[in-house]
C-alpha cells in the first residue's frame, strides 16, 4: 500500500499521536494500543513510526530510530 500524504501531514500525525498517548487519558490509550487501527510509515527522517487509531485519534505506540 503506497501512502500518499505528504510528509507534514505524517509529522502532524506523528505530534498529535505523542501528545495523546503521552498526556491523554490512560484508558483510551490503552484501547487503541490492544484494539486499534494500525498503521506503519517512516518519518522525513528516515524513522519508523507505529500509530494506533481509536475512535478517529492516533496514539503513538512505537517509534523506531534510522541508523545508516
Amino acid at each position: 500500500m503506497i501512502n500518499r500524504r505528504p510528509p507534514v501531514v505524517e509529522d502532524a500525525i506523528l505530534l498529535v499521536g505523542d501528545y495523546r498517548w503521552r498526556k491523554g487519558p490512560r484508558l483510551k490509550a490503552l484501547f487503541a494500543w490492544m484494539f486499534g487501527r494500525r498503521e506503519v510509515f517512516r518519518t522525513h527522517l528516515g524513522d519508523t513510526a507505529e500509530i494506533a487509531w481509536w475512535r478517529g485519534e492516533p496514539y503513538l505506540i512505537g517509534l523506531e530510530e534510522w541508523h545508516p
